[in-house]
């Protein structure tokens, strides 16, 4: 193989669509709690009042506010609305609605609250390197997974095609490039921040009383008990300081050597956290770029663990296959199913198959409720199988709670029962001769 094979296999070799859109639900996940923080958007309003001696827009900013002059600044109305504006198409983005447009409306409204407040002589690089990632998200397709878009073109494809089948795993050589881009702009960051110790600090980084004084800093100033006293343990001092330099130094080895990225994305969370929990000092925009790191870390889980997908964890789904509605939910199902935890046997086509997982059943009785069949081959019906298979699926955990709370058996089950009973006249289309499938 040629090294322009070897670089091209590298940078472009087709990855899983799902990891880049974790990655893209992470970084607008942490950029969008960034911008609406609480007391965020007072911070903004309050750099307004500020003398225009204090404004010194950096570049992007003049771009951005290009059309209201070069060099000009804001008001409070504009500030506002950018904030709302980010709010609201950071939800989108994260969802996956009309996900190019919701990313680039998003990374648009960001970078003007970002660059307003580097404006005035602040420059901060976890922000920075988060939205050059998010900017770059908007060239890719990462909306082709884990997203309301993904959802609506497989329904859009299962009801054109008057059936369900399961959806394969979608590879694209555009997903991968996004990825390894994020991975070594970890490392540059960290790297720079490494070389900024050694250079600025020198030989005082190592001695403790750096780490000592940012300790006695942040903690009287942010009312911090525990950071003043950790502040006057030499040896702790060191060790902190030692620590955060040797990970920022050495952090390419997790991305040229993955056997190492279980260590160093455990060491990278705790410093973050400890640096939130002793400093006030957020940096949590770094861990969200760690989604980046989905495969490689996905395939040393698997080495050390021994761990594979088995036939023996899966759960088998029985659905009446001539119905739009069990259709439609067989898909939603299939799309959320990242895991692939999840079969799904066709009532009508595959009927002795069905019937070999549920012989107890009659295949009028499924196609009452959904009939689930799991991993010990215990039969579930109904509610109480999709209130299971909903515990299976890390995107409808939200739900879960509520299907356990008091009286959501009741209510559920009812439910069920008053949708199944009345699918056939709301769902079905007489004129493809479906109603007798559907329950009539």
């Amino acid at each position: 193989m040629t090294f322009r094979e070897r670089l091209d296999r590298y940078w472009f070799e087709p990855a899983r669509v799902r990891d880049l859109a974790c990655l893209r639900i992470a970084i607008v996940f942490v950029l969008l709690a960034d911008a609406l923080w609480p007391g965020g958007l007072a911070q903004q309003l309050r750099l307004t009042l500020l003398p225009d001696e204090w404004f010194v827009p950096i570049p992007a900013f003049k771009l951005l506010m290009l059309p209201f002059g070069w060099g000009a600044r804001p008001g409070a109305a504009m500030i506002v609305g950018a904030w709302m504006l980010a709010g609201v198409a950071g939800i989108c983005a994260i969802v996956g609605a009309h996900t190019r447009w919701s990313l680039t409306i998003f990374a648009a409204a960001n970078t003007f609250l970002l660059a307003h407040f580097y404006s005035y002589g602040t420059l901060r690089h976890p922000e920075a390197a988060a939205t050059i990632v998010l900017w770059m998200l908007i060239a890719t397709p990462s909306g082709g997974e884990i997203s309301v878009d993904a959802m609506r073109a497989r329904v859009a494809e299962s009801r054109r095609r008057e059936r369900f089948a399961p959806g394969a795993e979608v590879m694209s050589r555009d997903a991968r490039w996004p990825l390894r881009t994020a991975q070594w702009l970890l490392v540059l960051v960290y790297l720079s921040a490494a070389l900024s110790k050694i250079t600025v600090g020198k030989a005082a980084w190592m001695n403790g009383y750096t780490m000592s004084y940012y300790l006695l800093l942040d903690g009287t100033g942010n009312q911090l008990p525990m950071s003043v006293a950790l502040a006057h343990v030499h040896w702790i001092t060191i060790a902190f300081a030692a620590v955060a330099l040797i990970f920022e130094l050495t952090f390419v080895v997790c991305v040229l050597w993955p056997r190492a990225l279980p260590a160093y994305l455990t060491t990278g969370v705790g410093l973050h956290t400890g640096i939130w929990l002793f400093m006030r000092a957020p940096f949590f925009q770094l861990v969200g770029m760690y989604a980046a790191f989905a495969e490689p870390l996905r395939g040393e889980w698997r080495r050390v663990s021994g761990h594979e997908r088995s036939e023996a964890r899966v759960w088998t789904l029985v659905y009446d296959g001539y119905c739009p509605l069990c259709i439609r939910t067989m898909t939603q199902l299939d799309v959320l199913d990242g895991g692939r935890r999840l079969r799904f046997v066709d009532l009508e086509r595959e009927s002795a198959r069905a019937q070999a997982l549920v012989p107890r059943l009659s295949p009028e009785a499924m196609r009452e409720q959904m009939a689930v069949v799991t991993p010990e081959g215990r039969v579930l019906r109904g509610f109480y199988a999709f209130r299971e298979v909903s515990r299976r699926l890390p995107m409808l955990w939200a739900l879960v709670p509520l299907m356990y709370a008091p009286g959501s058996e009741w209510v559920g089950t009812r439910v069920y029962a008053w949708v199944a009973a009345n699918r056939a006249r709301r769902l079905c289309t007489p004129s493809r001769g479906l109603l007798r499938a559907c329950g009539n």
